[in-house]
């Protein structure tokens, strides 16, 4: 039914008064913002990244847009963070400025993709690395059997994971080694030495949503990405399965470096190891790199001085990229 023309007219009206407070509010913010101080700036891109996110994480958001509203969100300071000064990592290293150090004599595993740190006492890894970088994403059809690392003395077997409740969570990934390094090292991500008992819906949920977010988005904003990963334990374990403990939470640090401006900018993410299938909100398990450290005994980029270290490390960022 068509409306009368009085009525249109109204109706044209009233969208236009709308349309145009919207543009003067929009005018408005824009002046205020950068009229503010930095702590001023932040705030308001606090409160527009908000919206952003909601559509970026919407998961019926073409995948155009959210490119696009990723870029938007690197744009701004509270995404792009502080960036800290220092050299250009290797380029085909694992781990930039070397892999995690640590005091309990963990044995170095490389493999073609990534490395890992491996406890035999506690018959698990404590962390792993490999970087990430643009890729033709190749699928390759996922192995179908998990095999006995027998560089370690801990052997630990397929078979002690059957029944536990727990699947076989990859540090270093599948996938993400799949579609940079190739099938040979996309098999070597199934040797036990990379595997700790994890809660399905985490290793198949939000865990899965992290790593891909990793793989596919931050490779094509930012290039070349390392990742660093691992669980958190609380020593003696406070559960296992068998003889593998079952970790209490899992980290993620992610790093990489602005050739631009001649530094590293990283983030570290914390995950307790509870059933999470989904979360939008990243930003809530955002934590700073020396909290990874406190917990793990881990020392995070040992190559650098102590001072960057503490530049890189001590704060945590704003919020997710």
């Amino acid at each position: 039914m068509l409306l009368p023309d009085a009525l249109m007219r109204k109706l044209l009206k009233f969208l236009g008064w709308i349309c145009l407070g919207s543009l003067l509010a929009s005018l408005g913010l824009g002046l205020l913002y950068l009229c503010s101080e930095r702590s001023g700036k932040m705030a308001i891109e606090h409160h527009v990244l908000n919206v952003v996110d909601g559509v970026r994480e919407d998961s019926t958001t073409p995948p155009r847009v959210v490119n696009w509203l990723d870029r938007l969100a690197d744009s701004t300071e509270l995404v792009k963070g502080d960036i800290v000064a220092a050299p250009e990592p290797m380029a085909n290293a694992t781990a930039p400025y070397g892999e995690p150090a640590d005091t309990c004599g963990l044995q170095p595993l490389h493999n073609i993709g990534y490395s890992v740190g491996y406890d035999n006492t506690l018959a698990s890894p404590r962390w792993s690395s490999y970087r990430v970088f643009p890729n033709r994403d190749v699928r390759l059809e996922r192995p179908s059997t998990f095999k006995t690392d027998k560089r370690t003395s801990a052997l630990v077997g397929s078979q002690e994971f059957i029944r536990s409740g727990y699947d076989r969570g990859h540090l270093a990934p599948n996938y993400a080694i799949s579609v940079c390094y190739g099938e040979a090292a996309q098999k070597e991500t199934f040797l036990l030495s990379n595997i700790v008992p994890q809660l399905h819906a985490l290793n198949a949920g939000l865990w899965k949503d992290l790593e891909l977010r990793v793989a596919k988005r931050y490779v094509e904003r930012y290039g070349v990405v390392w990742v660093q990963v691992g669980p958190v334990y609380n020593l003696p374990p406070a559960k296992k399965v068998g003889r593998l403990p079952v970790p209490d939470a899992f980290w993620m640090i992610l790093s990489e470096y602005e050739k631009e401006a001649h530094g590293l900018r990283a983030i570290a993410y914390l995950v307790p190891h509870v059933e999470v299938w989904r979360d939008r909100d990243l930003t809530r398990y955002v934590v700073s790199i020396r909290e990874v450290e406190r917990l793990t005994g881990l020392d995070f980029f040992p190559q650098l001085p102590r001072e960057t270290q503490d530049r890189l490390e001590l704060r945590p960022a704003a919020r997710t990229w």
